[in-house]
């Protein structure tokens, strides 16, 4: 009790400490960055002091500077390094104990200045140059967003957030395509550790999983360079998390979300154990611990058998409940503590809730060939949680800093969907699906920024990760009800051998590990340039996976099976009561497909050369060697051992060039080779149904890695803070490019993955953001930004399956279009307004056979609104944000057989496979700052 005791007054003396030093402390700081205006890299070693004293500090390894303990007022801020002009920046104010931001951009000195030269700048026009030299400082050609940008935009995720990228778009709401190519094409990234996948029937990261307020920064990269991994062909995704707060800060943000075709509805809901919205799942959904594999249970007698029917839960009922309102919680910490000695320690803490219930409402027709199959109508009940962590810190001391940053986020679907509608044989059905997914993300990385040497500025960077993604299907119940034609419904339960539809009780694990190391040696090199560098490094990563499903299901048992209970309702029939002789039964028809283990090692070696060849052009040029090896353990439905082993190398050359018209203005070519590898899932023999589509998805382990050869072309223009034109022309080139496509043999839909011979795809995207204050004073702080994206791509085809003899790739969109209209007012309670508009071009979501025409995506309009008013002294900010208004049908649809497939969309004459409807979503938030 004593230590208890003695442990709440620590506790407490701590809280009071914080409290104290946030409340009481009241001198404030000026901290920032230093970069060179030519490469925009950051400079190490430059003395930032106040004018006229020694009061003053040095940048450290990431180029941050922070000078403490100033009193409110106004200050000169002084910056100076050898070789380089020094620079002076005036009217820079401290207000309170919050730190002004003041970054420097300097200039190389010029051999004929024997004097000190000193330039002058206030901190507005020095934001400017900031901005240009952070925009021109990478090598590749890349878009991407702020943190503040996301801010003044309704997004909730980082999917959402990412089809705002120039080039980019989202697939079902999770799945990044980067100019048309799709999500397998695309690589994510999250502070330099290469993400893993999420999915079990796709090689993708699910971008929905990692909620916006989490993030910094994010960069798609375009075009290829040889210190980041060459496993894309369209983006690699670079999402980055901060680790040393400007300010420090305590925050939280609360709120609701209204859906339009959803909340305040009559909904069905399956049985819930009410632990869900904590992301938990009850663990009745589970197979029962005491159940044997397949092979002992069949073996076992017919009354043991019965026994451990029993031992499932009945829990197939559902019932009716109102949808409400769910809320939507953020709570954001951060601080910086500066030493005496300079050294620093940096803190960022996030924790994120949110919960919703949403109704989709779907129509769709099974279209065999030019044969209509079932047509239903789909209620799918979907009650989400997403749960969300961050933990970061940093240390700095002189030319070294250490991080250690965390992120773990959970998202549990749990939906029930109730099908009604006629088969082909024009008989009514009910059908329900009673699907729960829970799947989680840890990453864990350890990253050192270090000078090796002041005097030959060699910089080492290294990083450990760490990667858990685990994913749980527990308890996939569906079921059927059948009209025979009198109007009385009977519940389709098979006999002899179990069906996954028709009572089947499916669940799966995937659990995967991933490790991986690196390191990157910067070298200052006098070629051509002072200023230039010889880069190297290595990049391991190893995963491992291991996946399980079981496929179980209540058959009909015995020659006089009583036929009468399969009237009764569905949380009745497969009760207790009804299993035993001349009932029900379980039966398990899970096959040797059904598990694999997989595992894969990735080695990778670079070097490459960055500099300025004169005084205008840059080049990057290097080349990667990056050597896989994949294995893959299953057995095929005999139950006999499959294996796959295979190992490719491959030499990866990059060249990027840079060509500075102006300051403002550059011109960029860009060449280089990539791959793209097959999963695991893509390979693993397993079939797995997916009840919302209606399909049965299956890997081949015979499938090959693609290559592809990448050209560049692209103008940058930046005319002023906060404005930008860009516009860029690319060309692809895809040796046995990997797509997914629907299977002739099969007798349902069945997708399958395959490689083609070859493709090709080019196309042009541009990018324009403006501020109107040139259309008068009145409306400078209105800010108007688009981007659009035209591509074509060809894949041969023959002409029994595509009349033309080819068609796109799978995915790919002609056209991309976002714009925006943004409105943020001066006033220290400022109103912001976020006007956003996103379109896509038709693309093919299933690649057809000689039977199956392509099945396509067909364009929706997406228009979003925010607006936001601060008060408080801009401490609190009520948000309401209004997505989606249009509500635009999804819809899937193939083109009849023979026909021109480059046709529009025809409702009258094509065959719709499928229609789905959203609702628009109105939610409001308030936040608040504490500190």
């Amino acid at each position: 009790m004593k230590s208890q005791l003695n442990l709440k007054k620590a506790l407490i003396t701590v809280l009071f400490v914080i409290i104290g030093s946030t409340v009481f402390a009241q001198t404030g700081k000026i901290s920032g960055k230093v970069s060179d205006k030519k490469t925009g890299e950051t400079l190490i070693g430059v003395t930032v002091k106040i004018a006229g004293t020694t009061k003053g500090s040095s940048t450290d390894v990431e180029g941050r500077y922070i000078i403490s303990g100033l009193a409110a007022g106004k200050y000169i801020v002084e910056a100076s390094y050898i070789g380089y002009t020094t620079k002076r920046i005036t009217d820079i104010e401290v207000k309170g104990s919050n730190a002004t931001s003041v970054d420097f951009v300097l200039d190389e000195s010029s051999s004929n200045n024997l004097n000190e030269v000193v330039i002058s700048a206030n901190v507005s026009k020095e934001s400017v140059n900031t901005l240009y030299a952070n925009q021109k400082a990478s090598i590749s050609i890349s878009s991407g967003i702020s943190a503040e940008l996301i801010r003044k935009s309704p997004d909730k995720n980082t999917s959402e957030v990412l089809k705002r990228i120039s080039g980019a778009s989202i697939q079902d709401n999770k799945y990044i395509i980067v100019r048309g190519l799709s999500d397998r094409y695309n690589s994510a990234m999250l502070n330099n550790a290469v993400l893993p996948n999420t999915e079990v029937d796709k090689k993708a990261f699910s971008f929905d999983i990692l909620p916006s307020n989490l993030i910094d920064a994010i960069v798609v990269n375009k075009t290829a360079s040889a210190d980041i991994p060459g496993d894309f062909s369209g983006g690699v995704v670079q999402i980055t998390t901060k680790d040393f707060p400007d300010n420090p800060f305590l925050n939280f943000s609360l709120g609701t979300s209204y859906n339009t075709q959803s909340t305040f509805k009559d909904f069905l809901s399956p049985e819930k154990s009410g632990k869900e919205v904590f992301g938990l799942y009850s663990k009745k959904r589970e197979i029962p611990s005491n159940f044997p594999s397949r092979t002992d249970y069949l073996s076992k007698p017919e009354a043991e058998r019965f026994a451990l029917s029993k031992s499932f839960a009945n829990n197939w009922g559902y019932h009716n409940v109102k949808s409400t309102l769910g809320p939507i919680f953020q709570g954001n910490y951060g601080t910086s503590k500066v030493f005496k000695d300079g050294s620093k320690f940096g803190t960022v803490l996030s924790l994120s809730y949110r919960y919703d219930e949403r109704l989709k409402e779907s129509d769709q027709i099974a279209y065999t060939g030019q044969s209509i199959g079932d047509k239903f109508h789909d209620n799918s009940y979907n009650y989400n949680t997403t749960i969300g962590g961050l933990a970061n810190f940093a240390y700095s001391w002189g030319t070294n800093k250490i991080a250690f940053k965390n992120l773990y986020n959970r998202v549990l679907e749990s939906q029930f969907i109730q099908r009604t509608g006629k088969d082909e044989s024009g008989n009514d059905f009910l059908r329900t699906g009673d699907y729960l997914l829970q799947r989680s993300l840890y990453t864990s990385q350890l990253t050192g920024n270090h000078i090796l040497s002041a005097t030959s500025k060699i910089k080492l960077d290294w990083g450990l990760n760490f990667a858990n993604i685990d994913r749980k299907e527990p308890g996939y119940k569906r079921m059927e009800y059948n009209d025979g034609g009198d109007g009385i419904f009977r519940a389709s339960v098979p006999t002899g051998s179990a069906a996954a539809g028709l009572g089947g009780n499916f669940s799966s694990a995937l659990n995967e590990n991933n490790y991986g190391g690196s390191f990157d040696v910067t070298v200052p090199v006098k070629w051509f340039k002072d200023t230039n560098k010889l880069k190297f490094g290595y990049f391991g990563q190893y995963r491992k996976r291991d996946f399980a499903a079981r496929n179980i299901g209540f058959i009909r048992n015995g020659a006089d099976f009583n036929s009468s209970i399969l009237t009764q309702p569905q949380d009745q029939i497969f009760a207790p009561q009804n299993i035993g002789p001349n009932g029900f039964i379980i039966d398990e028809i899970t096959n040797g497909t059904d598990k694999y283990d997989a595992n894969s090692l990735l080695n990778a070696g670079y070097v490459m050369f960055d500099g300025y060849l004169t005084e205008k052009l840059r080049l990057g040029i290097g080349a990667r060697l990056e050597s896989y090896n994949q294995q893959l353990n299953s057995m095929d439905n005999s139950s006999r051992p499959l294996k796959v082993d295979t190992t490719y190398t491959n030499l990866l050359p990059s060249a990027n060039l840079i060509y500075n018209l102006t300051d403002k203005a550059s011109i960029r070519l860009s060449g280089s080779q990539t791959v793209g590898r097959p999963e695991f899932r893509e390979i693993a023999p397993f079939s797995f149904y997916d009840f919302n589509k209606n399909v049965n998805v299956t890997g081949n382990p015979k499938l090959k890695q693609s290559k592809t050869t990448n050209l560049d072309l692209g103008y940058a223009l930046y005319p002023a803070s906060g404005e930008a034109f860009t516009v860029s022309a690319f060309y692809k080139y895809f040796e046995t490019p990997i797509e997914q496509q629907l299977d002739a043999s099969a007798s349902g839909r069945l997708f399958g993955y395959f490689n083609a011979e070859s493709a090709t795809l080019y196309g042009i995207e541009a990018e324009y953001r403006k501020t109107l204050g040139f259309v008068g004073e009145q409306f400078s702080n209105f800010t108007f930004s688009a981007n659009a994206s035209y591509i074509k791509s060809e894949v041969a085809v023959p002409t029994t399956v595509n009349a033309s003899g080819k068609r796109p790739m799978q995915g790919q969109s002609p056209y991309l279009i976002n714009a925006g209209l943004q409105y943020s007012s001066k006033a220290e309670n400022s109103t912001g307004v976020s006007l956003l508009y996103n379109r896509i071009g038709k693309r093919i979501w299933a690649v057809g056979n000689v039977r199956d025409p392509d099945v396509y995506e067909n364009p929706r309009n997406i228009l979003d609104l925010q607006v936001s008013q601060k008060f408080a002294k801009s401490r609190a900010e009520l948000k309401l944000n209004f997505g989606d208004i249009l509500n635009n049908k999804a819809i899937y649809y193939q083109k009849p057989k023979n026909s021109d497939p480059n046709a529009a969309f025809d409702p009258k004459t094509d065959h719709i496979n499928m229609q789905d409807r959203f609702g628009s979503n109105i939610s409001i938030g308030f936040s608040y700052k504490i500190k």
